[in-house]
């Protein structure tokens, strides 16, 4: 049983103030109490776009596709206009799920009592409870999610967005080398499991680069790892590095096709990531699943057609990057359930991405 802490105590053990020269980072019961988890659901997650899922999920009218994100049930339709529409997936009758997986559908039925809803989530029919007139009274649709799409990208707003995701997010379009979604198609998608808190793995994409000698060789052969640059926005960060200019071989995996002359590692709060590199671009999701485990949903996609070798060895080779992310976090995780680590210090010359991060948090945790 996890030893009882004083959430307030513990938020504030973080000097959000302090310069990142001075500044301590988190205490380890950010990453290993379920009440911080608590916490987030409703101060940080329920407050930002999330990303779901993509366009070329929704082709025709009736595909779908659904998940859950911390215990909300969610499903993506699209309508009978060709419109992308997002509902808590949730019968109002007696509160199952509607729908499952994704795929394509004339309507949502509810597969405990065959309550019926079309594309739009309005309830079509309930067999044997009554005139439907009476029942549409009483405000039985499905309840919708706000939706908005960027580039070829779907996000769901599960509380009320301050601003349209576009809005928001295009300072950062503006500062990637390229624009990241130019011609790109999707290729495959992967999923890795792993039994640390979200924000470890959050922490560790957010370094600016700390970790890439040490934990990825392959790649840093591939790298210019001196000129790597971080550039910070209101709640998105940038991490860019040019390719080195003698690339270094690695007979196990094609690195150097893979990266190209240029990667941009963009970060957008809370969970979501978009890397862009060489003809490559992939979408990181993490979705905290417990307080020590995550699930990073990994979507690859290639700038116009490719030969197959040339793709499956790209993969290769971003998978032996992905299973060394996994060993390192792993790591962090057992440290800090450790009871002997409490907090600390950031390398200012690269985290100041983390340090972004962190403080985005605490503001959060305090409203």
């Amino acid at each position: 049983m996890q030893p009882e802490i004083d959430l307030d105590e513990e938020i504030l053990r973080f000097q959000s103030n302090d310069p990142i020269e001075r500044a301590a980072t988190p205490p380890a019961s950010w990453y290993t109490s379920s009440r911080f988890l608590d916490l987030e659901k409703n101060a940080v997650f329920r407050n930002q776009w999330l990303f779901v899922g993509r366009q070329d999920q929704l082709q025709q009218p009736g595909d779908y596709f659904s998940g859950t994100f911390l215990g909300w049930p969610y499903v993506v339709v699209l309508d009978d206009e060709g419109e992308p529409r997002a509902f808590y997936n949730i019968c109002s009758h007696h509160g199952t799920c509607v729908a499952s997986g994704e795929g394509t559908t004339e309507q949502l039925v509810c597969p405990y009592h065959g309550w019926t809803y079309d594309r739009q989530g309005k309830l079509t029919k309930a067999p044997l409870a009554g005139p439907l007139q009476s029942l549409r009274q009483r405000n039985l649709d499905l309840k919708p999610i706000e939706l908005s799409q960027w580039g070829p990208l779907i996000a769901l707003h599960f509380g009320n967005p301050s601003a349209p995701l576009e809005t928001e997010l295009a300072p950062l379009l503006d500062t990637f080398a390229d624009h990241p979604f130019e011609n790109v198609q999707f290729v495959r998608r992967v999923m890795y499991p792993i039994d640390c808190n979200w924000k470890v793995f959050v922490d560790n994409y957010l370094d600016g680069g700390y970790h890439v000698a040490h934990v990825h060789p392959g790649l840093t052969g591939q790298l210019d790892i001196a000129s790597y640059r971080s550039t910070l926005g209101e709640r998105w960060s940038l991490q860019s590095c040019p390719a080195a200019s003698s690339p270094s071989s690695d007979a196990s995996a094609d690195f150097a096709r893979r990266v190209g002359q240029h990667a941009d590692y963009a970060w957008i709060y809370p969970n979501f990531m978009v890397n862009r590199y060489g003809p490559w671009m992939d979408t990181n999701t993490v979705i905290p699943l417990s307080v020590d485990r995550c699930l990073i949903v990994f979507d690859y996609f290639h700038e116009g057609a490719a030969e197959t070798g040339f793709l499956e060895q790209s993969l290769i080779a971003s998978d032996q990057v992905q299973q060394e992310d996994i060993e390192i976090c792993h790591r962090v995780q057992a440290g800090l359930h450790s009871g002997v680590y409490q907090q600390g210090v950031y390398a200012p010359r690269c985290e100041a991405p983390m340090f972004h991060f962190h403080r985005l948090l605490h503001a959060d945790f305090q409203v």
